[in-house]
């Protein structure tokens, strides 16, 4: 292979790495917004289920974990005050 079909090659290669590189950013955006939209369904069924006190058995444990982490998150904003308070 002389310099001129190496040089070639290089190119090519590069070029197919440089469209590679594209085409895994479209999916990577793809999955971003199966990803949104699934985390989307997840609030509008937890809202529902907030309002109307009726969820299917199967999301129970999800439900709970919520509830507990946004309790959670309150005792914290609570302790935030508190030292805010005290200083």
């Amino acid at each position: 292979m002389d310099f001129k079909q190496f040089m070639k090659n290089v190119k090519n290669e590069a070029s197919d790495a440089v469209e590679v590189t594209k085409i895994k950013a479209k999916i990577s955006k793809e999955k971003s917004t199966v990803k949104d939209t699934f985390e989307e369904i997840g609030k509008l069924m937890y809202e529902t289920y907030r309002k109307s006190g009726v969820m299917p058995e199967e999301y129970k444990e999800q439900i709970t974990k919520i509830d507990e982490a946004r309790a959670k998150i309150n005792d914290y904003n609570k302790e935030i005050e508190n030292v805010k308070m005290t200083n």
